[in-house]
């Protein structure tokens, strides 16, 4: 993917509204840019899309990341982290094996109205990790540790005896996790197999997840 930077010419807003945009956190310009990157697709985003999209001049993104590519892999960056950050939090709020792993899937597949956007992220990340060493040793990093905290909870369930005891956790990690990337397809494509609402595709994932660990829902 050619992910090279474009020159782009600011716009020049009043100088109070430029102090004001200029103001706004780091996150929520991320954000803004992976929305944006969800609708334009990663190489047609510029700076000045996410500037409309953010409210921050181009001149501020420009002094934030630099260029086009540092402000894309930022952006990727955030999505993959603020996902790791929430599955980690699932983790602490039951003890429970099989909630957890519920929690985690639930967080993995997205759900609602938000799944199609967030899918929408992934799948440009994985076109520009193709073709980018480092976002493609960033993505190896964060699926190491996306199949570490399910292999985690898959272990504590084995030996608390909530799921079956010949599973070996790692590969029921992978395959878990494969599932949930997978399901992406259907979801970015609007499968009309997926019905009966946003969560559908979890319910699908979790269904599976229940046979391979011989847990009764």
């Amino acid at each position: 993917m050619d992910v090279s930077s474009t020159s782009e010419t600011p716009s020049s807003p009043a100088p109070g509204r430029r102090r004001r945009r200029a103001g706004r956190g780091k996150g929520e310009i991320l954000r803004a840019a992976a929305d944006v990157i969800a609708e334009r697709g990663a190489e047609a985003t510029r700076f000045i899309d996410v500037s409309e999209a953010s409210g921050v001049p181009v001149s501020t993104l420009q002094y934030y990341f630099g260029n086009r590519v540092d402000l894309l892999h930022a952006a990727f960056d955030h999505v993959a982290s603020k996902e790791l950050e929430a599955m980690t939090e699932a983790l602490r709020d039951s003890g429970d094996p099989w909630e957890q792993l519920r929690r985690l899937l639930g967080i993995g597949v997205a759900q609602g109205d938000q799944a199609d956007p967030v899918w929408r992220t992934w799948v440009e990340y994985w076109r520009a990790a193709m073709r980018d060493d480092e976002l493609c040793e960033g993505a190896r990093t964060v699926y190491r540790r996306w199949r570490g905290l399910v292999e985690q909870v898959v272990r504590a369930g084995i030996e608390s005896g909530r799921f079956r005891s010949d599973v070996d956790p790692a590969l029921a990690a992978f395959q878990l996790t494969a599932l949930a990337d997978g399901i992406a397809v259907s979801i970015v494509l609007q499968d009309p197999f997926l019905t009966g609402g946003g969560n559908a595709p979890v319910e699908i994932v979790i269904d599976v997840a229940a046979r391979l660990l011989d847990v009764t829902r």
